[in-house]
């Protein structure tokens, strides 16, 4: 198992901190402070007290952004800065340093809105069996019936969309599709639970991963995996976590995380599994 390196002391901290001084500072720091600020906050980020804050609370997403807000905002007044932009900004004031890049939520983060959006045309994209047989997406489409799809990285909410599956599969198909690990604790650490293995660097990693996953979860719904070129993310924007829905050769649905907590909310499809059927004139089980 290999894990993220983290001193067992923090880094220097060679400003002062917020209790020695009367008033925050508005400014936005320079480059130099801005470095050791990321230092102090990957330390805290991968401390013990912190990653098992991230254990405890991994099934509440509003919990998990409270913490790491808490964090950030600790780092600033540490060095003696009122407001949490001013860590938040250094990316995009520094794209190009080595120090900020090397941040490693920074330098592992894959997010992106990908290539189609909601009420586009939908995109054949290869995928693979979690036998390694290769197959593609639109071969999981059933003439007449909408495709669902959890495309994440095998551990947040799958156990709700067993209990979809076993509700509407005989009206709509269900797809999982395993995507590049979020919290690989090799990367980006949240704690033992959620990151429990290494960001898979082969498709037989991956592949075993998905195996595994379904069999020590007795996981009914059907699942592939995404490429080694993280072809169905780079098309559909998946990465950390996203669910979908094909229908009549659309992608009719695309979920957006909230503004403020960055959580999905899973009644968006319930409600829409709720319009389909009574579009349909079909009785939905319960």
């Amino acid at each position: 198992m290999q894990m993220i390196d983290a001193s067992t002391k923090p880094p220097d901290i060679r400003h002062s901190s917020s209790s020695d001084q009367n008033v925050l500072n508005d400014d936005l720091p320079p480059l130099d402070v801005l470095r050791e600020m990321i230092k102090y906050e990957t330390f805290l980020r991968l401390s013990e007290p912190i990653q098992n804050l991230f254990d405890f609370y991994r099934k509440d997403d509003s919990a998990i952004t409270m913490v790491l807000d808490s964090v950030q905002q600790h780092v600033v007044e540490r060095f003696g800065y009122k407001h949490v932009n001013s860590l938040r900004t250094a990316v995009s004031r520094f794209p190009d340093d080595p120090v900020i890049k090397e941040a490693f939520y920074i330098k592992h983060n894959k997010i992106t809105q990908g290539l189609v959006y909601q009420g586009q045309v939908a995109r054949d994209v290869d995928l693979f069996t979690v036998d390694g047989q290769p197959t593609t997406l639109f071969s999981q489409i059933t003439s007449g019936q909408p495709l669902i799809i959890l495309a994440d990285c095998l551990f947040p909410i799958l156990h709700l969309f067993s209990n979809l599956f076993r509700l509407h599969a005989p009206v709509m198909r269900l797809l999982t599709i395993y995507i590049a690990e979020a919290h690989a604790r090799d990367q980006w650490p949240a704690g033992k639970t959620i990151s429990c293995v290494d960001q898979p660097t082969t498709l037989e990693q991956r592949r075993i991963n998905a195996r595994n996953f379904r069999e020590k979860y007795h996981f009914e719904m059907p699942m592939l995996v995404d490429s080694m070129d993280n072809t169905f993310h780079t098309t559909y924007g998946s990465w950390p976590f996203r669910f979908y829905v094909i229908d009549e050769g659309k992608l009719v649905l695309k979920a957006e995380p909230g503004e403020t907590t960055f959580a999905y909310d899973m009644d968006e499809l319930d409600y829409w599994i709720e319009n389909y059927y009574q579009k349909k004139g079909i009785e939905r089980r319960s």
